[in-house]
C-alpha cells in the first residue's frame, strides 16, 4: 500500500492504526530529508485545519532546523520570522509529531518558557490538546493510556505514559537545579520572550538573558535550544542570540527585495495594509531593527561617516589628527569605577576644522577614577591644555577631585546653565548628566551627525552610535553590574559636543606641535 493510499483509506476510516504509525515512526537512523517529509506529511493529514494555503519556501528551513535542534545536530536554533509567519504553530506541530512519533523518545524532559508565564502555559495546553485529538487518541492511544505511575495533566505541565514531560515556566524565574525524576530539562523551547515592555529596562533584559543562559546551560547534554522569537531591537536578548549564535540564526522578513516570502498567505496589497496600521512595522514584520522606530541616530548618516585608523596611540589614547596650536578644543569625559565592568573614557573634539572632527579618544575599563584624573592631565596637555568636561556623576567626583589640584581649565555647569560663574571654591566642577542634560546632549549630538557639522573619526564611537536605541536614552538604570550595552565612548562624546561654546585657543606658552604630515616642529608659540 502506497503512502497516498494509506491516507486516503485513513480518511476513509479503513485505515490499520499500526499502518498508520509505521508510516511517521521515526529513530536516529532515519535521514533528515526522511523526517522532515513526515513531519510535514503527519501535520497536514492529522491537522489541516492549520494549512489555509501552501507553505512558504522559508517553512521547510524552520521545519529543518526544528529537526537539527531535537536531534542534536545544531545547539540552538534562532527563529526571528515575522508575526504571522507561522513560526509558534509549527513548533507545536513539530513537538507533537516527535511525542508521537519518536520511537528512541529521545527527550523525556521538554521546556518552554515566555516572559509571561500564561502564554508558556497556554503552549503546554495547546500541545495538550494536539496529542488528546480524537484522531491522534485513536492512532497513538499509549500517550495517555492509564498506568500505575502517578502522572500529572495540568494546563502547565503533563507527562505522557511514555515517559515525556511538558512543564511550562517563565523566564523571570532561576532556572537553577530543575530536574524532573532522574532527568534535566533537555529540549528548552523559548517563546515570547521578548517584548516592548521588557525592552524599556535593562535591568529586566539582564535578568531574562541570565536565566535564559542558566536554563540552556543546565540542560542534559544532549540537550538543545529554540528560540522562537520576532527581532524587534537591537537592545534586546535577541540581537544578542542573533550575534552569539550567526549560523543557527534564520531571519524571516515578510517582504525581500519587494517581494512577499509568504506569496500564498500575504499579497502586496495585504503587506500594504499591515505596513499602513503597523507601528514598527520594520522589527515586527521586517525584522529590521536597525531602520525601525527603536533606533535613535540616523543610520545613513553614520554610514557616510568616515572611520579612520589613528595616526598613533599612546597608552591607549588614539590620536586620529594632530595638535593645531590655531585651533579651538574641547574633550568629555565618561568616569567608570575601573573595575572591568565599563570603561572610562574621553573624546578629544577639534571646533575649529569644517566639520568639526574627533581629534582623539581613550578608553580603558580598569584604570581607577583618581589615576584618572592624572591621564586627563596628560590628555588635554597634548592638545594644548584645552577645557576639559568630566561627568560628575558617580566616580566623576574622585576624577574632579585630583583634578582640580593639577588643572586649570574645567568645566563647571554655572557655565551650562547661563549663571555666575561663583568663586572657585564654590563651583561645580564638571558635567552632570541627569534627566534634563541627559536628552539635550544626546540630541543635540544626534542634530550634529545627521546634519554633518561632526566627523566621529573613530570606528568604535560609529559602532555605539548604530547600537544606541530610544529605550537607551529612556534607562533610568544605575547599577552597572545589570547592565550590558555600555556606551561610554558616546557619553563621553556627547559631553565632548556640548564644550564647543566654551573652547577657548590654547594659552600655552613653550608648547610643541608634531605635524607628521610635513614631519616639522613647531616651538615657542604664544597663542592666546
Amino acid at each position: 500500500m502506497s503512502v497516498r493510499e494509506a491516507l486516503e483509506a485513513d480518511l476513509d476510516g479503513k485505515a490499520d492504526s499500526r499502518d498508520i504509525r509505521a508510516l511517521f515512526a521515526f529513530d536516529s537512523t532515519l535521514t533528515e530529508e526522511e523526517v522532515v517529509l513526515r513531519f510535514r506529511l503527519w501535520s497536514r493529514h492529522f491537522f489541516f485545519r492549520f494549512f489555509h494555503t501552501g507553505d512558504a519556501p522559508f517553512h521547510r528551513e524552520m521545519d529543518r532546523r526544528d529537526l537539527a535542534v531535537y536531534r542534536g545536530t545544531e545547539p540552538v536554533f534562532v527563529n526571528a520570522g515575522f508575526r504571522g509567519c507561522a513560526k509558534t504553530t509549527r513548533a507545536k506541530l513539530f513537538l507533537a509529531f516527535c511525542i508521537a512519533n519518536d520511537v528512541e523518545h529521545r527527550h523525556r524532559y521538554i521546556k518552554t518558557l515566555s516572559e509571561d508565564y500564561a502564554n508558556a502555559r497556554q503552549n503546554v495546553t495547546d500541545l495538550y490538546n494536539l496529542l488528546i485529538s480524537p484522531r491522534i487518541k485513536h492512532h497513538y492511544p499509549e500517550i495517555f493510556e492509564k498506568t500505575d505511575a502517578k502522572r500529572e495533566e495540568t494546563m502547565a505541565s503533563f507527562t505522557t505514559a511514555t515517559g515525556v514531560k511538558v512543564r511550562a515556566d517563565s523566564v523571570g524565574m532561576g532556572q537553577r537545579g530543575d530536574i524532573q525524576e532522574d532527568s534535566r530539562p533537555s529540549l528548552l523551547w523559548f517563546e515570547d520572550f521578548e517584548n516592548r515592555k521588557v525592552l524599556r529596562s535593562a535591568v529586566t533584559l539582564q535578568s531574562i538573558w541570565d536565566n535564559m543562559e542558566e536554563a540552556r546551560t543546565g540542560m542534559a547534554t544532549h540537550g538543545g535550544a529554540l528560540y522562537n522569537c520576532n527581532y524587534l531591537s537591537e537592545r534586546g536578548n535577541v540581537h544578542r542570540l542573533v550575534e552569539k549564535h550567526p549560523d543557527c540564526t534564520l531571519i524571516t522578513p515578510i517582504r525581500k527585495d519587494g517581494k512577499p516570502t509568504w506569496p500564498e498567505a500575504y499579497t502586496p496589497e495585504a503587506i500594504k495594509r499591515i505596513e499602513k496600521a503597523a507601528e514598527d512595522f520594520a522589527g515586527e514584520y521586517l525584522q529590521e531593527p536597525s531602520i525601525g522606530a527603536d533606533i535613535f541616530f540616523d543610520r545613513a548618516s553614520l554610514d557616510r561617516q568616515p572611520k579612520l585608523a589613528p595616526r598613533r596611540t599612546v597608552a591607549g589614547f588614539k590620536l586620529f589628527h594632530e595638535f593645531d596650536p590655531s585651533h579651538r578644543y574641547g574633550s568629555g569625559h565618561d568616569i567608570a569605577g575601573g573595575v572591568g565592568l565599563d570603561s572610562s573614557t574621553s573624546v578629544f573634539i577639534d571646533f575649529s576644522t569644517m566639520p568639526n572632527r574627533v581629534a582623539a579618544t581613550y578608553r580603558n575599563s580598569l584604570i581607577k577614577p583618581d589615576v584618572l584624573a592624572d591621564e586627563i592631565v596628560r590628555q588635554a596637555e597634548t592638545y594644548g591644555e584645552c577645557i576639559v568636561a568630566p561627568e560628575s556623576n558617580n566616580f566623576g567626583a574622585a576624577t574632579i577631585t585630583r583634578l582640580k589640584q593639577t588643572y586649570e581649565n574645567i568645566f563647571v555647569m554655572e557655565q551650562f546653565s547661563g549663571t555666575q560663574v561663583l568663586e572657585r571654591k564654590d563651583r561645580t566642577y564638571g558635567w552632570h548628566t541627569n534627566t534634563a542634560t541627559k536628552p539635550h546632549m544626546l540630541m543635540d549630538l544626534r542634530k550634529a551627525v545627521e546634519d554633518g557639522m561632526l566627523e566621529l573619526s573613530d570606528p568604535d564611537l560609529i559602532a555605539e552610535l548604530r547600537a544606541y536605541t530610544r529605550d537607551d536614552l529612556m534607562d533610568r538604570d544605575e547599577d552597572v553590574r545589570l547592565t550590558t550595552r555600555h556606551f561610554d565612548l558616546l557619553i563621553a562624546c556627547a559631553i565632548a559636543w556640548q564644550m564647543r561654546a566654551f573652547a577657548t585657543k590654547s594659552y600655552r606658552r613653550g608648547a610643541v606641535q608634531s605635524d607628521i604630515n610635513q614631519g616639522q616642529q613647531t616651538q615657542d608659540f604664544d597663542v592666546y
